[in-house]
């Protein structure tokens, strides 16, 4: 069985900073570090969680820096970076994109998942009522036990 193809989207920074790329991916947001040595072409990744993520915003880089500015915050760090976009507007898709995926992975966490316990009760209801066999309910059984 082959593992899904992960879906990525990226956004380059600008040349003259110390990150490389920024990377959405399906479990964070993959950030790759330049290396300080000018001779070396090394590159760190650094990856933040979406649940680790307490705000994302841009600013339009119309202060001292032209370059417009990515802002990532958690609750240990802060993070800057500075992006080179010619199109303003690839940065705010992509800020739009983030957010999305910190609310979608938020929401799920706050769903609240079926208890075993729940699931066998629910089983012995379908029994009751005739929409299982006792084969079909003992397999249930036999396989939510094995689980707890």
């Amino acid at each position: 069985m082959t593992k899904p193809e992960e879906q990525t989207t990226s956004l380059p920074c600008n040349d003259n900073s110390k990150y490389g790329t920024v990377i959405l991916k399906d479990e964070g947001v993959c950030i790759s570090l330049r290396s300080n040595n000018p001779f070396s072409n090394d590159v760190e990744s650094e990856l933040i969680r979406y649940p680790d993520i307490l705000s994302v915003r841009y600013d339009k880089g119309f202060t001292l820096s032209r370059w417009p500015k990515l802002y990532i915050e958690t609750a240990t760090l802060s993070k800057k970076i500075g992006i080179n976009v010619a199109d303003r507007e690839l940065l705010k898709q992509f800020v739009d994109m983030l957010n999305s995926h910190i609310s979608d992975v938020k929401t799920a966490e706050k769903t609240p998942k079926q208890t075993l316990a729940e699931k066998l009760k629910e089983a012995k209801e379908l029994l009751d009522i005739g929409a299982l066999s006792q084969e079909e309910f003992d397999e249930i059984k036999q396989r939510y036990l094995k689980e707890f």
